[in-house]
């Protein structure tokens, strides 16, 4: 047992009652509010006003937690259809992922196209703030023992001890209370982290405006493809290749879709410079200075 990281940690901070505080829900709303706060630091970067940018984070998070939260609920339904009371307990953790960044994305860009604010400048501030975030999120994941990762005894392997741990509703083989797994969170942390150093090191380079979510979107998507694999989820199309069974989840589904839409784009725009143009995609890159010297000089 060397090599194996044991988590002992009790999921729930505090409770009373059906009223309770998991880790997990604690380091969500921690990632949600360091994200806003990266946002806002970063706004003048792309000459938007703070207020604008709360306004639209403010849709976005409602956006982003409904969404978590159905695709959470659909995942566990056979859970909630006894308890349907739980679904709105969202103090005790459990969200979906793709629900979450889909809804945020939904709810964000709603805001500014009735706000006509720039909404696909919005959606390249958010992209790194985004994932960083998700990073901070997958912390509570660790503590709670949130998902089903496949048995796995080499360097790094996971397991978790507590009793109150998520991972007594793993009911598939090789997972549960005390065995060691993949520890797939880490690396999905780690390719997060990698994919914010990119979107970093592109977020004033890819034009038009827009490009930098669809790069967000296409990293993540990556990642949850090939990391979905170490984890018991879902399965929504069971495939069989020579015998090996690379069945694809639903996370995946919605990964691939994911990639099928953004690098087409992406590539067009890189080859072509621009090629596609949406509404509200330009981004002048110019600062609020200059912008007031234009003006004065229309006038």
């Amino acid at each position: 047992m060397e090599n194996i990281i044991q988590v002992n940690i009790n999921p729930l901070i505090t409770g009373f009652g059906n009223w309770v505080i998991s880790w997990h829900g604690f380091f969500s709303f921690v990632a949600v509010l360091f994200s806003v706060i990266l946002v806002g630091r970063w706004a003048e970067d792309y000459n938007l006003d703070q207020d604008t940018v709360y306004h639209v984070a403010i849709w976005g998070i409602i956006g982003g937690v409904i969404g978590a939260r159905v695709v959470h609920v659909i995942d566990y339904w056979w859970f909630y259809q006894n308890q349907p009371l739980e679904m709105f307990m969202l103090w005790k953790g459990g969200i979906g992922v793709w629900g979450g960044v889909l809804g945020g994305f939904t709810g964000g860009v709603l805001c500014a196209h009735f706000n006509k604010y720039p909404k696909y400048v919005l959606t390249d501030l958010a992209a790194p703030a985004l994932m960083f975030g998700m990073v901070i999120g997958r912390i509570g994941d660790i503590i709670n023992g949130e998902h089903c990762a496949k048995a796995y005894e080499g360097v790094f392997a996971m397991s978790w001890d507590h009793t109150a741990s998520d991972v007594t509703n793993c009911k598939m083989k090789g997972s549960g209370i005390g065995v060691p797994v993949q520890p797939a969170i880490i690396y999905e942390m780690i390719w997060n982290m990698l994919s914010v150093y990119i979107i970093w090191h592109f977020r004033f380079k890819l034009h038009p405006s827009g490009m930098i979510w669809l790069l967000f979107l296409l990293l993540y998507s990556i990642g949850r493809l090939i990391i979905s694999y170490l984890r018991y989820d879902k399965i929504w199309v069971p495939l069989n290749f020579f015998g090996m069974d690379i069945s694809i989840t639903e996370a995946q589904v919605i990964a691939l879709l994911c990639i099928l839409v953004s690098v087409p784009i992406l590539i067009i725009n890189v080859k072509y410079k621009n090629f596609i143009k949406f509404q509200y995609f330009e981004n002048d890159n110019k600062t609020r200075a200059e912008k007031r010297r234009q003006s004065k000089t229309r006038k």
